[in-house]
């Protein structure tokens, strides 16, 4: 279900009673970009949960990319260094980065529009503008990296955690004026995970899900589908139906990456049953609710002005 062109008033009445699982995307959009429309979804639902699942994701993935712009705006000596470094991403095999850094520069403007140069000037001297918005961007950066994963906390009523990920993950640590973000994935936690048991204990709902994907035809597939399916079909294969062969599979094993790879259908069986998904990736969120009989409820971007 869409409901990118749905009234408000609408959204408030139909989420009565109804619980909401945030997936990666949608905390980030929630929290660190406070999109309206996902905002007024979570304020007219009964319940809304998210999980320590969605924290590992952000941890290695977007909180890893703020800390990245972070340090490197320390190394700078003007914004025109940082956004240098910025379009140079673009062209590098880090590309990848770009869309959690292109999105700290944006909302970053959005909450410093209003700032006026002289009240800068007074704040931090006589000094070149392009330093001064370089420190202004580190101070933002700094912020969000520090309380990103506590917001996170708060704004749902519940983190589950059912397959025990990444139980001693911590926010990134101030050494000096850098950050540290170790341990940054899973593998260097100090705990095993329960990823196998998780599986073992949803088969149903992984063996469906798999199916569900199968049935699409194989033109109208993605990269992601595609590989989310081939690691579905070796965990369920290799590591679920043989688990009497001795095989583990956990952040200590050394397949991790299917278990980062099934992430969509991972969010999917975390989210209770009759639950909504918020996303904002139908495409691939869509069938694999469907497969298990959860809604996906998909959100979009604000619009922007043309």
């Amino acid at each position: 279900m869409t409901i990118s062109d749905s009234p408000v008033l609408w959204l408030r009445s139909s989420l009565v009673g109804e619980i909401l699982y945030l997936e990666t995307t949608a905390v980030i959009d929630a929290t660190f970009k406070s999109f309206p429309e996902l905002l007024s979804l979570i304020k007219s639902s009964e319940k809304s949960i998210s999980s320590h699942y969605v924290k590992m994701e952000i941890k290695k993935g977007f909180l890893y990319n703020l800390v990245l712009l972070h340090n490197k705006a320390i190394e700078c000596d003007s914004i025109a260094q940082v956004q240098q470094f910025v379009s140079n991403l673009a062209s590098s095999p880090r590309r990848y980065y770009l869309g959690a850094v292109l999105d700290s520069f944006n909302v970053y403007w959005q909450n410093n529009e209003n700032n006026r140069p002289d009240d800068l000037k007074a704040k931090y001297g006589n000094i070149p503008m392009g330093n001064i918005l370089r420190k202004e961007t580190i101070n933002f950066l700094k912020m969000w990296i520090r309380l990103l994963l506590h917001k996170i906390d708060n704004m749902v009523a519940e983190i589950v955690n059912p397959m025990k990920c990444f139980v001693d993950l911590r926010s990134p640590e101030l050494k000096g004026d850098r950050f540290d973000n170790k341990p940054t994935e899973c593998p260097a936690s100090t705990v095993e995970c329960e990823i196998q048991k998780f599986f073992s204990d949803n088969i149903e709902d992984f063996d469906s899900i798999l199916a569900g994907l199968r049935a699409i035809p194989e033109k109208d597939r993605d990269p992601e589908t595609t590989k989310r399916m081939a690691a579905l079909n070796r965990i369920i294969k290799k590591r679920v139906r043989r688990a009497n062969s001795g095989l583990t599979f956990s952040n200590k094993s050394q397949d991790e990456q299917l278990c980062w790879a099934c992430g969509d259908a991972i969010h999917a069986v975390v989210a209770p049953k009759g639950s909504s998904v918020v996303n904002r990736n139908g495409r691939h969120y869509d069938p694999i609710c469907n497969s298990i009989g959860r809604k996906s409820l998909v959100y979009t971007s604000p619009k922007v002005k043309e």
